[in-house]
């Protein structure tokens, strides 16, 4: 059985530490969302409705956004995926694929997204008309990755599959065990570096799989002390001869990319509760340091040798998205108070955005400053960022 992380930390009766939060949460019930406050880094540009939520009762949105020249292409829990223009949310086309839980994306014409049926589409990017889907037996919840030939992606029974790009057609599976005990909500997506593809499984491992045939170069144990809720669930990260990845009893670890041996590992954990580990929802970084997002923790930065530099607690704030580096600024989502625009040098909160009832997704962010983000109403919030 899947648990969200909010729903982890009751079941450990975790209790929350000193920790600060820059702004005070939005009123969850508000008809129409606050302005962000701050430095006036986000203006505001359009929004869409992409499913009506507006009766239930603390939903969620986890899906993300993928821009491709002057179209944004975006699903939703309400089942409609979406290419809409960037410059005004004008809609190109719509197409009913079911509920879509993370980011598509979008290579040489083709637009691959996973759903949480456990389906794999190819649409053709200009008509959105489907050119193969392929079904697996999970929840889709990680963008796939593809090569010239090859899409790879993963799901919550904890497969990673590989498929013809072109055709759709079956390639290669590595199927890892899943824990008969409670695991968490979400899964670890897919990073290729070379001929290796690195990725992680809820019984708390991480593998490096041969990319041409799916077998196993190398497989470690990331559950440190622990024997539940040992989930591997952020998507690694490659830089140089290491690969970062996080598991949730852990904390963050450096691997060697070719054996898999720890080099280091960072738990975390409440000052007031030492031997209670905190969730990490995903590891960004900007080549020279990492930031981690932590469940009832708050967000960290540690550089490449695993030592913490700063952080901004996020008491009450919920379940956290994968952080986002763009320049200057680190972005993050917290499910419960919306979404921070940060100094990623400090962690010092420059503004703030929550639109009612919190933000669950990961934003996505354009070159040239374009920001779009889905609330857990549906909603999908198209801002300049300054």
């Amino acid at each position: 059985m899947k648990l969200t992380s909010i729903a982890y930390v009751a079941a450990l009766a975790v209790g929350i530490g000193c920790v600060r939060v820059p702004y005070h949460r939005a009123d969850a019930m508000s008809a129409e969302p606050i302005e962000p406050l701050g430095e006036d880094r986000l203006s505001l540009h359009w929004k869409f409705v992409t499913a009506d939520r507006l009766t239930e009762v603390a939903p969620q949105e986890f899906a993300q956004g993928a821009v491709y020249a002057d179209t944004i292409y975006i699903g939703s829990a309400g089942g409609w995926f979406y290419a809409l223009r960037t410059a005004t949310g004008k809609v190109r086309w719509r197409k009913k694929i079911g509920a879509v839980l993370t980011a598509p994306i979008v290579q040489a014409g083709t637009v691959y997204v996973g759903t949480a049926d456990g389906t794999l589409l190819a649409l053709d990017a200009q008509t959105g008309t489907e050119k193969w889907r392929y079904q697996s037996r999970g929840p889709i919840e990680q963008p796939p990755v593809a090569t010239v030939d090859l899409v790879v992606f993963a799901n919550e029974a904890d497969q990673v599959v590989a498929v013809d790009s072109i055709t759709g057609k079956f390639k290669w599976q590595h199927k890892s065990e899943t824990p008969e005990e409670y695991t968490l909500r979400g899964h670890a997506g897919i990073a290729i570096d070379g001929d290796l593809i690195y990725t992680g499984f809820s019984n708390g491992t991480m593998v490096a799989l041969r990319k041409d045939t799916g077998s196993v170069a190398w497989s470690t144990s990331l559950k440190a002390d622990a024997d539940r809720f040992v989930d591997v669930d952020a998507t690694p990260i490659v830089i140089a001869d290491r690969v970062y990845t996080s598991s949730s009893s852990g904390g963050v670890y450096a691997l060697d990319k070719t054996t898999g041996l720890v080099r280091w590992r960072l738990p975390f954990w409440d000052v007031a509760l030492p031997s209670t580990s905190g969730n990490v929802g995903g590891i960004a970084t900007d080549g020279k340091i990492l930031y981690a997002s932590v469940a009832d923790l708050g967000t960290y930065a540690l550089d490449l040798g695993g030592n913490v530099l700063w952080r901004v607690g996020a008491n009450k704030g919920g379940e956290p998205a994968t952080p986002l580096v763009w320049n200057e600024l680190l972005i993050y989502s917290l499910a419960e108070d919306g979404m921070f625009i940060a100094n990623r040098k400090t962690g010092d909160t420059l503004e703030y955005f929550d639109p009612g009832d919190g933000i669950s997704a990961q934003p996505t962010v354009t070159g040239d400053g374009r920001l779009f983000v889905m609330s857990n109403r549906g909603i999908l919030y198209a801002f300049d960022l300054d």
